[in-house]
C-alpha cells in the first residue's frame, strides 16, 4: 500500500498542515524557493531541514571534477564567486541587494524562527529524533540531494512532495534546466508532485508553464524556475488544505530522463551557442 497517496484526495478538515521542509545547504538559489514558502506560511513550518549541497557528494574536489567540464573554467569561477560571496554576506550581515532577500536557507530559518538542523543523512536515526521533537503532517522536498526512504515518508500522515524544475513526466531527473536548452525548448515548467520510489515518478499534483527567453542561460533560467519553485508550492499545499487538488498522471510511458551532463553533451550544448552563465 502507497501509505502517502490515501489522504490527498480530500479537504484536511480545513485545518493547516504542519511541514516540514528538506532541502540541501545551497547559498545561491534555494534560499528564494524555501523564503516563498516560509513567508507564505511561516507558523506551519515545524522544521528545516539541511543536507550537504549535491556538487559536495564524493567530496570537494570529486564535486569539481565532476562541474569543471560542463561549467567550463570560467564559469565554474563564476560559481565559486557567488557561494563565496553569499556566504561572505551572511557571515559579516550584509542586506542583501537587488531581488535578493536571504543569503541562506539557515538566515530564512532564524528571520521566522524556526528549527533548522544540518544532517548528513536524511534516513538516519538523529532525523527521525527530529521529528519526534517537530511532529509534522506534510514532508515538503525543495531539491532534496538525498532518496527519502518510505519508513521516513511514513513518519508524516499527508505524506510527501517534491517540486521539480521541469514538464513532469518529461525531464527526469539532473540539471533539467541545462537539458531544456540543450533540446531547444521553448517552454519549461515547475511541477510539484507526490513523492513515489522511483525519482520524479509521483502523480502530478500541480504545474506551471514558464517561458524560454532567447538568450536565456543555464544560470538565468535556473534563477527562474526556483523563483517560481516557491509559489507552486504554496498553492499545492492549499489545495490539499481544501480539497481542490486535481491529480493528475506521471505516465512513464510519456516521461524522458536525463542524468548529469557528460563533457561531450556540455561541448554541444557551447557549440550550439547557448551558454551557462
Amino acid at each position: 500500500e502507497r501509505r502517502n497517496q490515501k489522504l490527498y484526495w480530500g479537504p484536511v478538515m480545513g485545518q493547516r498542515l504542519k511541514i516540514a521542509i528538506f532541502t540541501q545547504d545551497d547559498r545561491v538559489y534555494l534560499p528564494a524557493s524555501v523564503g516563498a514558502v516560509v513567508e507564505a506560511m511561516p507558523e506551519q513550518i515545524a522544521c528545516i531541514v539541511l543536507s550537504p549541497p549535491m556538487s559536495t557528494h564524493g567530496g570537494a574536489v570529486k564535486g569539481l571534477l565532476r562541474h569543471l567540464p560542463v561549467f567550463g573554467v570560467q564559469g565554474t569561477l563564476r560559481m565559486g564567486w557567488q557561494v563565496i560571496w553569499a556566504r561572505m554576506g551572511h557571515k559579516l550581515g550584509f542586506k542583501p541587494l537587488g531581488r535578493r532577500r536571504y543569503w541562506s536557507i539557515e538566515e530564512v530559518g532564524r528571520q521566522f524562527g524556526i528549527p533548522t538542523f544540518y544532517v548528513d543523512e536524511v534516513n538516519s536515526p538523529h532525523m527521525h529524533e527530529i521529528l519526534d521533537r517537530h511532529p509534522s503532517d506534510l514532508l515538503v522536498s525543495i531539491s532534496c540531494p538525498q532518496i527519502i526512504h518510505g519508513n521516513l515518508q511514513r513518519r508524516f500522515a499527508q505524506g510527501g512532495i517534491n517540486v521539480h524544475s521541469a514538464p513532469l513526466p518529461r525531464y527526469r531527473g539532473l540539471m533539467p534546466a541545462f537539458w531544456v536548452l540543450y533540446h531547444g525548448e521553448k517552454e519549461t515548467a515547475v511541477t510539484v508532485h507526490e513523492l513515489a520510489e522511483k525519482l520524479d515518478n509521483g502523480e502530478i499534483l500541480y504545474q506551471e508553464p514558464i517561458a524560454i527567453e532567447a538568450g536565456e542561460t543555464w544560470n538565468s533560467l535556473l534563477r527562474k524556475t526556483k523563483g517560481a519553485a516557491g509559489p507552486a508550492l504554496v498553492k499545492a499545499i492549499r489545495q490539499i488544505e481544501d480539497g481542490s487538488l486535481e491529480r493528475k498522471p506521471n505516465r512513464d510511458e510519456d516521461s524522458s530522463y536525463f542524468s548529469f551532463p557528460t563533457w561531450k553533451a556540455a561541448r554541444e550544448f557551447r557549440s550550439r551557442g547557448l551558454r551557462m552563465f
